[in-house]
């Protein structure tokens, strides 16, 4: 799941994404003179792109088009180990399709990613120990100072998770780029770096049902396998993965994204990792099913929502009926319920098990 796009999960290569065929549309000046990594990988491109535009590419036609033979072979060699083309015995060089070969190539690449990723938590222990320092000074503990940092260590820590990512998200400027992203995104599942299913549990304010989009972005998230709670409010948004590093998001106080924290400290992730799992404790589910439940589908929801501390407004739009036929059906609940509030409705339904 491309979490934390998602959070989950970063794309292969960023940053710093590898130069190869992809980069096919830039233009190529004239050949290099030394075989440095960049400028090879230039030219390499360019014999891509003769060898896909012409039917019989040999290496003399390649030379033939002003480049060294010397720097033809390494481009040749480059792509042969990338799976991109293949050599005839008689010396002609043929393109694999790039609609199969380009995509596994992207998947190599992705998996490669996964591993470094999830090097680095274990490599960074290894060099904060030698050095006696962590991030910035302070062992253990880095300080953010923009939202795209924020997404940046975010996304970091959940390519190195090995079996959960456990979020409590409040309605932070963060939280708001998250679901703005596309929806085949959170609809990504989410696995470790030697190809696990990772566990998703994330809580959200139950605010976040007014952004635009939100009910799609949540059964996005739903189908790639996130489980789901709401709470009424949230101190803060944290992302913990494997209670071995967390994200903390204080976005919603300061909209750039400054004071927030990637930590590492083991002591300071597991009091986080503490905080995020009450939160999960405390929250409403949005669509249990009740067996025993003696109510209809839409006084679940809106029972649920309620217990969630969703305001009418909020629970008729996501139920996509007036506010005043949720006022109804409310006060007929609370008469069910015996309650004076919606408080206590909320309260009384919980402990019956209806919600």
């Amino acid at each position: 799941m491309a979490r934390d796009s998602t959070d989950t999960a970063a794309p292969a290569g960023s940053p710093g994404r590898p130069a190869g065929p992809a980069d096919a549309h830039d233009p190529v000046g004239p050949p290099p003179t030394a075989a440095a990594p960049h400028l090879l990988d230039e030219l390499t491109t360019r014999v891509y792109l003769a060898i896909l535009r012409q039917k019989d590419a040999t290496r003399a036609l390649l030379v033939a088009q002003g480049m060294t033979g010397k720097l033809v072979d390494q481009a040749l060699e480059s792509l042969l180990g990338r799976g991109l083309i293949l050599q005839q015995e008689d010396g002609v060089w043929l393109p694999v399709a790039p609609d199969v070969a380009l995509p596994a190539y992207a998947a190599e690449l992705e998996r490669q990613a996964r591993g470094v990723r999830a090097s680095a938590h274990e490599l960074a222990e290894v060099f904060y120990a030698a050095h006696g320092r962590g991030p910035r000074g302070d062992r253990g503990v880095q300080v953010l100072s923009t939202v795209d940092e924020l997404h940046s260590a975010t996304a970091d820590i959940v390519a190195s998770a090995r079996t959960s990512v456990v979020a409590m998200r409040d309605l932070s400027p963060r939280t708001r780029q998250l679901f703005a992203g596309p929806l085949a995104a959170h609809r990504e599942p989410g696995y470790s770096a030697d190809g696990q299913p990772l566990e998703f549990r994330s809580t959200y304010v139950v605010d976040v049902l007014d952004l635009p989009d939100a009910r799609d972005v949540l059964v996005a998230r739903v189908e790639g396998g996130e489980s789901i709670r709401f709470v009424p409010r949230a101190p803060f948004s944290a992302v913990v993965v494997d209670d071995t590093a967390a994200v903390v998001d204080v976005s919603a106080h300061d909209e750039t994204g400054a004071g927030s924290l990637l930590v590492r400290s083991r002591a300071l992730v597991l009091a986080i990792s503490a905080t995020v799992e009450q939160a999960w404790r405390l929250g409403s589910p949005l669509h249990r099913a009740v067996e025993d439940s003696p109510l209809d589908d839409r006084d679940h929801q809106i029972i649920t929502l309620l217990a969630a501390g969703a305001s009418d407004a909020t629970i008729a739009r996501q139920l996509g009926v007036s506010q005043r036929t949720v006022e109804r059906r409310m006060r007929a609940l609370m008469d069910r319920l015996g309650s004076r509030t919606r408080f206590q409705a909320g309260i009384t339904a919980t402990k019956r098990g209806w919600v």
